[in-house]
């Protein structure tokens, strides 16, 4: 889980900002928190008690500025990923008193910005524990991949179904080509055929090219994928 704070003194760019990051790590399949602050003291009061793993900071703020502010959250920690929000390139050298990761011109532009956040995420290294989904209805969903049985393209409407161990059935918009790149770093998701995809950690049993999930649940595997789902479930 990824802890982010905003801090702007303008509410309606922080809630502008809160959606882009928010949009873009439900693209990615990533859960967060995001913590969202009006001034730089009360960010700073808050950093004294939570952990977050990456700022995006308000260059120009009453009381105390986003220079200033960065140079109070480094007094607790050296380790969080400061971004700075401008809109006047000239201040990119104090951006680096403060050792910030960049700082990001306003209007952000959402590319920008989710160049920017994946590849601090990525040097995060932070294990994947959610699947975020977006259903037919446009609801969003966070989905524990440990309650994942297996998530198939069903050749009846070619839509992409999400089944859980309470047995929950989530028809999700996402492709599973799409869904399977976001947790390429899972080892026990793995394809069980062409159409789907199988959490190892939820099989009871393969017996021929059934597999039975530990809530009864069962599903057909390919033969292509049968071998080496086999030697997976034994390890």
């Amino acid at each position: 889980m990824v802890n982010i704070a905003v801090c702007d003194d303008s509410k309606e760019y922080v809630e502008i900002v809160r959606e882009l990051i928010n949009v873009i790590m439900v693209k990615n399949n990533t859960a967060c928190n995001i913590y969202t602050y009006f001034s730089g003291l009360s960010l700073v009061q808050a950093f004294k008690v939570k952990t977050f793993d990456i700022i995006f900071l308000d260059m120009e703020m009453p009381e105390i500025d986003g220079i200033k502010t960065g140079l109070l959250i480094r007094e607790i920690s050296d380790k969080v990923i400061i971004f700075y929000l401008t809109s006047h390139k000239e201040y990119a050298y104090e951006s680096y008193q403060v050792k910030a990761k960049n700082y990001l011109l306003k209007p952000i532009q959402s590319d920008v910005l989710e160049k920017e956040l994946m590849e601090c995420i990525a040097e995060l290294d932070m294990p994947l524990e959610f699947l975020d989904v977006k259903d037919t209805d446009g609801i969003f969903h966070r989905i524990p991949l440990c309650d994942i049985t297996h998530i198939l393209r069903k050749k009846e409407d070619r839509k992409i179904h999400i089944y859980t161990l309470d047995k929950q059935e989530i028809i999700a918009v996402q492709t599973l080509k799409n869904i399977e790149n976001s947790l390429s770093s899972i080892s026990f998701i793995k394809r069980s055929c062409k159409s789907c995809l199988v959490n190892l950690n939820n099989i009871r049993a393969i017996h021929k090219n059934i597999i039975v999930f530990i809530n009864g649940e069962t599903e057909e595997a390919s033969r292509r994928c049968l071998s080496d789902l086999v030697n997976l479930f034994k390890k």
